[in-house]
Formats: structure tokens, sequence, C-alpha cells
């Protein structure tokens, strides 16, 4: 069978495309199909042909009629023939659209010959051209048809109208031919140009699409690995668990020192190990953005001084200063991520602390607040002093230091609405830059020390460190002292006995310790020796290595005026202590006294522990009444209902992983009871869930307050117990 059009190409075999071709050619046939027989109808209307040549323009019409009506088959029921049969209807159509073209010859033959170039001859040639031109447009991506179909219409007229033998009719002939070659070689190029366009779109949407499949295919790579990650975490966070639960419940009461260092390392091994897990878990939940912020309030001050203090011993056995410097309009109380901060600032600082040779590190932090609840903390850990270079310094760089636990900072920071940037300078050292968004809750009132105890007393400061010594003097100054900052043995000694003989004595001697000496000890040793300066009281700031020393303890049991404060120093405990020694106070003693006042009297918290495991119910028990609290334990939680029914508790851990989903029927239960009976109480409820965090929406959304995650650290129940019984006595 003659075919004409032959796809040869991918696009060409594509059925959407070619469809998309073909009706854009029945539309605009539509069009010039009915025009062509409006035009031919007119012209014998108007014309006097009809009249003179009455039976062969009644052929000619009729023929036309026939032609238009056969090819109107085909195009106003295109939907439905081609839906059949594509290539059939297109060849089809073709045929019939080269009757057409051949009967629109015949007129153009016939008028031509009979009347010769004039009257209505002339208005269908002048048609004819421009009839031909939108169809060379509208037939150019079949381009052998269209040379074919314009051969078929022009030439036979042109030949006719060279045949006339007059010079009109040679002149309209030759220029008939010559518009037909213009024709088909504009339909050539457009054809090309046309083909050539669908081949690059088909060629960039079939890339797309398979770049859409890598894309999914990865994605689900992606979601496979994660999901097994978050499984088999959970599967070694359990086996840990065990390992963990075992080794708390040895007492090391009655244990030799040697075993209990066995204990603490064996404790601390686990406790790597479920960083390690958690830091794969977490790796993975950042890469595809499942990770879930929790997000609770907690003092931020608070939270930056426990950090520095968790690492202060290390530091220290590593031979390494540890000074810091906090803003002091840091606001009290923050709404974040506090363990996701705390695991940024660690990872960063354990890196600073392996990664580098060096001598100190400098902790500073910073909080920018630009909006009323918005603000970014941000903290630098640098091991130079204390000098942040500017982002034009032409000695710093972008640090690309690799490694899962960098990575992860970086990921948590960006989480938290913040970034994390190393830098590496080699005349200043590094400094890392970590800052973070935080909802600013409220800001602090009053300093601590603002009720002026220790007004008008007069302290010394020896050989403080640089990096932070004018911050220290002036939270000293806040406290209602007066200062002097003084460096070397002979100086110190100098200025002592100079104010004694001016009675205006020093009140207190705050002596600042290396790490690579015992320069402290050997002042404070000399100002003991002098009579008329012996009785001044005196601090010493050193590591707890150092005070452990023989020598310092025989000191210090010698000299009751003299005690040791651990560096670095923290000003809460530097208040504490400075108010012990210069009135004669036992700070504890004194706290005590006024938490009875405020509470009338010191009640030991109720806490109801809903586990069904016995091994979790009695490691988890045995920390609670480590930490000081009543503990009864529910095997279910219908159990924990009917307690919390009859008797008062100050908090519930309940075991979020029990079967049935026990546990949050038993919070609903407990909720619904305390709408029932008006409860102005509302019962903090914790859960203790085997997965990491994510489950924060789920335990708020079923009535809990907060969770805690297995195996549970002695440091992390403790910190809840404080947060939510410190809330529950309000």
């Amino acid at each position: 069978m003659f075919h004409f059009f032959v796809p040869v190409t991918k696009v060409q075999k594509d059925r959407a495309i070619m469809r998309e071709t073909d009706a854009r050619v029945a539309k605009y046939s539509r069009r010039g199909l009915i025009l062509n027989f409006i035009v031919f109808v007119l012209c014998l209307a108007f014309g006097d042909f009809q009249e003179k040549e009455h039976n062969l323009a009644i052929v000619l019409v009729t023929g036309l009629l026939l032609v238009t009506l056969v090819r109107s088959y085909y195009l106003f029921r295109f939907d439905t023939l081609y839906a059949r049969a594509p290539t059939r209807w297109r060849n089809q159509y073709f045929f019939a659209s080269c009757l057409g073209a051949a009967w629109w010859s015949v007129i153009l033959v016939t008028l031509t010959w009979v009347q010769g170039m004039r009257d209505e001859t002339l208005v269908m040639w002048l048609y004819s051209v421009v009839f031909y031109s939108s169809v060379a447009n509208v037939f150019a991506p079949y381009r052998h048809f269209l040379s074919l179909y314009l051969a078929i219409g022009q030439v036979p007229a042109a030949i006719t109208a060279i045949m006339l033998g007059t010079a009109e009719g040679a002149l309209y002939g030759c220029i008939m031919l010559v518009f037909y070659v213009m024709l088909s070689h504009q339909g050539k190029v457009t054809s090309l140009a046309y083909w050539e366009r669908l081949e690059a779109h088909y060629s960039l949407r079939e890339r797309a699409q398979g770049l859409e499949n890598e894309k999914r295919t990865s994605q689900a790579q992606i979601e496979l690995k994660n999901e097994f990650l978050v499984n088999l975490g959970q599967e070694i966070r359990s086996s840990i668990s065990d390992v963990m639960s075992t080794l708390s419940l040895i007492d090391d009461s009655q244990l030799s020192e040697h075993h209990r260092e066995l204990l603490t390392t064996a404790n601390k091994a686990t406790g790597r190990q479920i960083d390690l897990v958690n830091n794969v878990v977490d790796f993975s939940k950042i890469t595809t953005k499942t990770l879930v912020l929790d997000e609770v309030e907690f003092d931020l001050r608070r939270v930056l001084e426990k950090f520095v203090q968790d690492f202060t011993l290390d530091a220290h056995q590593q031979g390494i200063e540890l000074y810091y410097s906090f803003d002091p309009n840091m606001p009290l109380r923050v709404k974040g991520d506090v363990a996701r901060l705390n695991q940024i600032l660690a990872t960063l600082l354990n890196h600073t602390l392996k990664a580098s040779r060096i001598e100190h590190v400098f902790i500073e932090a910073r909080f920018h607040q630009e909006q009323d609840d918005l603000g970014e903390l941000q903290v630098i850990i640098s091991d130079s002093e204390k000098n942040v270079a500017g982002e034009n310094d032409p000695e710093a760089h972008e640090s690309n230091q690799k490694g899962i636990g960098l990575s992860i900072c970086k990921g948590l920071a960006e989480c938290m609405g913040g970034s994390i940037h190393l830098r590496e300078n080699k005349n200043r050292g590094n400094r890392i830059f970590i800052n973070v968004t935080l909802q600013v809750v409220s800001h602090e009132d009053r300093r601590f020390g603002s009720e002026q105890k220790l007004r008008g007393k007069r302290a010394l400061l020896v050989d403080l460190p640089d990096s932070n010594a004018n911050a220290l003097a002036d939270e000293i100054n806040a406290w209602g002292m007066s200062t002097t900052i003084v460096s070397g043995q002979e100086q110190t000694i100098a200025k002592l006995r100079e104010q004694a003989a001016n009675n205006t004595p020093f009140d207190l001697v705050l002596i600042f310790t290396k790490l690579n000496n015992m320069n402290g000890l050997a002042l404070s040793r000399e100002i003991a020796a002098h009579p008329d300066i012996a009785d001044v009281k005196q601090i010493i700031a050193m590591s707890i290595l150092q005070s452990d020393s023989p020598e310092m303890k025989l000191h210090l049991r010698s000299h009751p005026q003299i005690c040791v404060i651990e560096k670095p120093i923290m000003r809460r405990r530097l208040h504490d202590v400075a108010v012990q020694k210069l009135l004669n106070l036992n700070i504890d003693d004194e706290r005590k006294l006024q938490e009875r006042d405020t509470l009338g009297l010191v009640v030991m918290p109720r806490v109801l522990l809903v586990e069904d495991h016995r091994v979790d119910q009695m490691v988890i028990s045995a920390m609670l009444k480590k930490l000081g609290c009543y503990v009864q334990i529910a095997h279910n939680g219908s159990e924990a209902v009917e307690i919390v029914e009859k008797e008062r508790f100050d908090l519930v851990l309940m075991d979020y992983d029990m079967k049935e989903q026990e546990s949050i029927i038993a919070t609903q239960k407990i909720r619904t009871y305390e709408r029932a009976n008006n409860s102005l109480r509302h019962l903090p409820i914790v859960a203790v869930t085997a997965a990491q965090s994510d489950s924060d929406q789920e335990v708020l959304a079923a009535g809990m307050d907060d969770h805690i995650s297995k195996p549970i650290r002695y440091d992390d129940l403790e910190s809840r117990l404080q947060r939510w019984l410190e809330n529950s006595r309000v």
C-alpha cells in the first residue's frame, strides 16, 4: 500500500506527537475547505462565466462540492477516525486532499483556457496564491506530500496559461511555476525546522523523565536505607540498653577503686555506642528531611555553663585550658531543641579538643535578638586568643573537614534555622561559628547577687586569663564588690601588704592557677606565711586534677580560710563561695532553708512508673530512687489509671511501646479523669520510647507532655525530673 508519510525517527513514531501534528493539519484544513467552496461560488455568481458556460459551471461546482464533502468526512470526524487507525486516516485524508487539489487545478485550467487571463480567472489565480501560501505552513511537516499537493494544484494551471500563447499568459504561468518552486523549498525548510524542534523537545522530555525516574529510584533507595538504619538502630539500642541496664544495677559502693574505674569505662563505652547509633540515625533523617525537632523551654545560660563544665575534665586531662565568656544580656529562658543544641556543641568541642594541638580553647556565646520573640544564638569555639577575624580576613579560609559528626551538626544547625562554619587561620588558629535560631520566652529581670550581700567587699584578682579577665571583674563588681587585677607573685604580695598597712585590706584573693604548674599553691603558701596578710580569704581556681594532689589537700586542711574552685570559673559557684567565705554562711544550708520557706516542707517526689518489662522496671526505679523519688510501679495501662484515680503523683513515666497502644489509651483516660473532676493540677506524663525523638508529635497528640528515649541515661532522667517536677510544684 502506498504511504504518503513513513515515520523514521522516534519523534515521528510517537503517537502523541503525531496526533498533535495531525490535529493541527485537520484544524486549519477545515477553514480552507469551506473557504475554497465559498470563493468559487461567489466568483461564478458575480461573473459572466456561468452565463456563457452554464453546463460547464455546474459540472465544476458539483465536482468541487463532492470533493469538499469527501474531505469534510475525514476532517470533521477526525477524533473518531483517527483514534481507530492514525496511519490509515493520514493516508486516506492525504489522498482526498490530492483529489481536491486536482479538481481545483481543473477549475483553474478550465477558467484560464476558456476566458484567458481576465475577470474570474484573475480572481481565482490571486486566491490560489494566497491559499497555497497558507497550505505550505499547514502541510509543512509532511514535505513530500506538500510538494505533490502543490504540484497537482499549481503546475497544470501554469502550463495552461503559457499555452495560451499570449504575453500575459506566459508571464502568469512563469510566475506560478516560480511560486511553486519557492513554496516547495519553504516547505522543506519549515519541515526540517519543525521536526528538529520536536526532536530536541522530545530528547529533553526523555531526559527529564529519565532524571525523574532516577530521582524516584534514588528516593526509594534512600527511604529503604533510612528505614533499615532506623530499625537497625533500634535493635542495637535495645541490645546496648540491656548492657547498660545490667551495669547500672551494680552497686559501685562495694567495689574497689580499680573495679569502679572499669565500671565507669564500660559505662562510657556503651554511652559512645549509643551516641554512634544516634548519629547514624540522625544523619539518615537529615538527608531525607524527616528530622523532627523537640521544642522545649530551658535556661540558656545554665545549659551553656553545664556544657562547659562537662568538658572541663577532658580538656584539663589533655593539658588544655578552657575559657569562656557569655553575653550578660542573654535571655533567661528560651525555647528550642536543647538536646540537639547540646549535641552540636559537644560534637564540635570534642572535634576541637581532639583535632588540635593547642594550649587553650575559648568559648564565646552571644545572643542577637532581632525580633520580639526570636533571636540568634552564636557560639564561637576558638583555639586561639579572643580575636575574631572578619569575613575579609585574607588569612582565613573556610575549612573543608569531613566527618559524619560535622555533617550531622551542620544538618542540625540548618534544621534549627542556623548554620555552622569552620574557619582556619595559620596565625590565629581555628574557629568554629555556630548559629541557631531560638525563641525568646523571658529575660532575666535581675542578676543573681543583686541582693548586695557582698557590698563594700574588696577582691584582688591574681593572674586572670586575658581572654575573660575584664568580664569576670565586671561580674564581681556587679555584686557590689570592688576589684583590683594584678599578675605575678611579687606584685600580689606587695599589693596585699600595701593595703593592709593602709588599713584597707582586701577581703578576698582570687588566684588563678595554670595547668602546667602549681603557681597558685606557691602564692597561697606565701600569703599564708605573712602574719599581716595571712587571714585574708583565698579562693584558688584550679583544675580537679590539681586540687586532688596531696600537696593541695594538705594545704587546704592546714588553712581553713582557703578554698578551691574548679576552672573554668562559673559565676554562680564563685558567688556562692565568696558569700560563704566572706560572710561565714553555708550556701547549701541557706538554700535548703529558702526552699523550706517557699514550699512549707520538702516533700519526696512521687513518681508512677508504668512499665511491663522487668529489667526496665528495676533499672528505671533504681535511678528514680537514687534521685530521691518515691517510686510505685504499674505493669500496664489499666493498672496505671486505677492508681492515678486513687493516689496523688507528681509525675508519670509511661512506657510508650506497650502492646495494643495501652500507653495512649491510659493517657487519654487520665486526661479525661482530670477534666471530669475539674482538676486544677495537670499531671505531667513523660513517655519512655524505644525510638529516637521522632515520636514527639505522636506523644504530644496522645496527651503526653514529653518523652525520653531508651536506654535511659541518668543525667537525661534527672533533667526531665527537674523540668516537670519544678513545673508541677508551681
